[in-house]
């Protein structure tokens, strides 16, 4: 009698484990698309995921929002960085435009390598940040200070000119304001070669 309860309980186990592995064996879908089958769960959240929403963790993988590091020491930046980086990039496109609308056509030479000083100081004194914070700045220091410095440069250009040659404001912007712009697009793209 004790065969055939056994003999029953096996039977019944043995029915209920087809279906617990039937459900096991079931394709999962991305959470965030569900379009994709996939056999990978988040080992934080057990999110399936698929591979283009996998995250290498440290011991697996981890769906986006696990992965996500709390602090991105490489993005984020303190007010006094900001002030600083802002400081950088206004001076040293300020000394680019200076220099570029005294000298006309080689402004554009020496913009590009200025860019580039510009940028390499700032990521030296900042701390070697990165991300569209730091890209913004940048070049919105770096054009602010090209426009300054050469309003600043035509306007001492002007104040040394004697009367009787007749240089107006609007002779300058003729004569130096292409180099000057293009000298001001070098300067970003200096930079941006060695901030990327």
């Amino acid at each position: 009698m004790t065969l055939r309860t056994v003999t029953a309980e096996d039977a019944a186990l043995n029915s209920a484990a087809p279906d617990s592995g039937a459900a096991d064996e079931a394709p999962l879908y991305c959470y965030r698309h569900p379009k994709s089958e996939t056999w990978v769960r988040c080992g934080r959240c057990d999110q399936p995921i698929c591979p283009k929403c996998a995250v290498q963790g440290p011991v697996g993988f981890r769906c986006r929002e696990c992965g996500r590091p709390k602090n991105d020491p490489l993005t984020k930046v303190t007010p006094l960085q900001l002030a600083l980086a802002a400081g950088i990039s206004l001076g040293g496109g300020a000394i680019i435009g200076y220099i570029g609308g005294s000298i006309g056509f080689f402004s554009v030479i020496i913009a590009f390598f200025g860019g580039g000083i510009v940028a390499e100081a700032l990521v030296r004194a900042i701390g070697y940040k990165r991300g569209p914070v730091i890209l913004s700045v940048l070049f919105g220091g770096i054009l602010a200070g090209v426009a300054a410095g050469s309003f600043f440069q035509i306007a001492t250009f002007l104040a040394q000119v004697p009367e009787e040659v007749g240089l107006t404001f609007q002779d300058w912007i003729v004569s130096s304001l292409p180099w000057i712009l293009l000298g001001a697009g070098a300067a970003c793209a200096g930079a941006y070669s060695r901030i990327r």
